[in-house]
């Protein structure tokens, strides 16, 4: 039992770590690249990424996914937490049905650049970790 817990414990680490490496650094880089009209909030963006690598760690300890499976499971809940409740501007564009390539880009570098690798880069290497392991 203790060694399942510290397992899932380097589960969680990975996914939190991968978050803040990658997520958190997009986020920052992008603010200097593009035209973001949401105010950069670096403690609700940690605070969203613990629960939702704790998601991450839990999905894969107990499923065992592979990381294709978990980069969509990833972008399908990215996606419906920024539609019910992060709501950024290209969502509510959406909503009113102002919908331009803004709002396709804005869709597009959410899904390939955030969603789709928070789950996928650390479910691969915890996966190739644990086969090479066993």
């Amino acid at each position: 039992m203790g060694n399942r817990i510290i397992t899932f414990v380097k589960f969680y680490i990975m996914f939190f770590i991968f978050a803040i490496l990658v997520n958190l650094s997009l986020e920052i880089a992008f603010r200097f690249v593009l035209e973001i009209p949401e105010k950069l909030d670096i403690m609700g963006i940690i605070m969203f990424f613990i629960i939702f690598s704790l998601l991450g760690a839990l999905v894969l300890f107990f499923k065992r996914y592979s990381a294709v499976k978990m980069g969509i499971l990833s972008l399908i809940i990215g996606h419906i937490c920024e539609f019910t409740f992060m709501r950024p501007e290209w969502v509510q564009n959406i909503y009113s049905l102002k919908i331009g390539m803004d709002v396709v880009v804005a869709f597009v570098v959410s899904s390939v650049f955030y969603w789709f690798p928070a789950w996928l880069i650390p479910s691969y290497v915890i996966n190739r970790i644990y086969q090479t392991k066993n």
